[in-house]
């Protein structure tokens, strides 16, 4: 009886092993293998992983897209090009498994910890897959006793590489009573960034155009360069800061009599960027960037964008966001008065990205 009670005990104390996949030299063919969280194996094919997340495409149940850091497990059938921050690509099959990667290829085997994976591409690397993009656009249309237009816009497209990163960035704004603008502001962002580490780059160049009528900015164009640092980089959580240099040129839309309608000045900019994925759909941003000038420029400017973005249905996504434009010591009117100093918006919107 002791015996028969003994057993059972026995075996539950026994943990089983995971499965593993039954690969010649544990490099499978005919199709990639990723190990989740939950120990299951899932069998496709690799799209690609860039920004720690990993696309995988399987014939169930479609593609979907993990954490790189979450995955416990990975074996690729096909050659792939792995990326690094401080080494060049390395093409060859893949296996990951903990904090240990390897790239086999047919001159030998490369050893690597996980962490200094940044890319895997599929085959020979498209120009496609270096890029990224959005684009919303919120609005509303009154008519009867008060014609009214609400139109706001922002799209943008991002480009990565190992060591470069390059973007593009608009947002706009339109408000329409009975024909007659009550709100109209538009910005157009340009950057470029080297990556001289996984978290150290240079801010090469960035250009700015920014134009509000009520704000009595007819147009400022802002050049840029400086240093940023990436103080952290997780697979939900982003955080960079940035400090550099610049030099603004304004044309004000009226002045008082007698005054120069444009001025020119140097600038200390910093700015920040904060991500944070909340959930698998609801994803968190601040963007912030501000400037230190001379008096006759506005003294200080800064630039305040917040909000979420909720996956609703494969790539169409719900925008909320919270814009805060402050300029410190705004330039008189023609007739003497001051535009208020700062402009408030909370914008919502339907958007696209890829």
């Amino acid at each position: 009886m002791a015996l028969m009670l003994a057993a059972p005990a026995a075996w539950a104390d026994e943990k089983p092993e995971p499965w593993q996949p039954k690969a010649p030299d544990g490099l499978p063919t005919g199709f990639d293998w990723i190990r989740l969280p939950s120990d299951e194996w899932l069998k496709g094919e690799i799209v690609s992983m860039y920004d720690g997340k990993l696309e995988f495409d399987s014939d169930e149940l479609g593609v979907h897209t993990f954490d790189f850091a979450d995955i416990k497990e990975l074996r690729s059938s096909r050659v792939l090009e792995v990326g690094f921050a401080d080494r060049p690509p390395v093409k060859g099959r893949l296996v990951v498994a903990g904090d240990a990667a390897r790239v086999v290829a047919e001159a030998g085997e490369t050893a690597v910890a996980r962490s200094e994976i940044l890319t895997i591409v599929v085959g020979a690397a498209r120009e496609l897959d270096y890029w990224s993009g959005y684009a919303n656009m919120g609005g509303t249309i009154r008519s009867g006793n008060t014609d009214q237009i609400d139109y706001t816009a922002r799209l943008g497209t991002v480009r990565r590489s190992v060591k470069n990163r390059t973007g593009f960035d608009y947002l706009g704004n339109i408000t329409r009573i009975d024909s007659a603008d009550t709100s109209n502001n538009h910005r157009v962002t340009l950057g470029w960034d080297r990556f001289l580490s996984k978290r150290l780059f240079l801010n090469l160049a960035g250009l700015e155009w920014y134009r509000d009528q009520f704000q009595n900015v007819a147009n400022r164009w802002t050049v840029t360069a400086g240093v940023g640092y990436e103080v952290l980089d997780t697979p939900r959580t982003s955080w960079n800061a940035t400090a550099g240099p610049a030099w603004l040129a304004t044309d004000w839309k009226s002045v008082p009599p007698g005054d120069e309608d444009s001025v020119s000045s140097l600038a200390l900019r910093i700015g920040t960027r904060f991500d944070h994925e909340f959930t698998e759909t609801i994803d968190f941003y601040t963007y912030y960037n501000a400037f230190f000038t001379e008096e006759e420029s506005g003294s200080y400017t800064h630039h305040l964008d917040t909000g979420l973005k909720i996956e609703l249905i494969g790539n169409l996504d719900l925008n909320v966001a919270w814009v805060w434009d402050r300029v410190q010591d705004p330039r008189a009117r023609e007739d003497g008065t001051f535009p208020k100093k700062d402009d408030t918006r909370l914008v919502f919107g339907l958007g696209w990205s890829f």
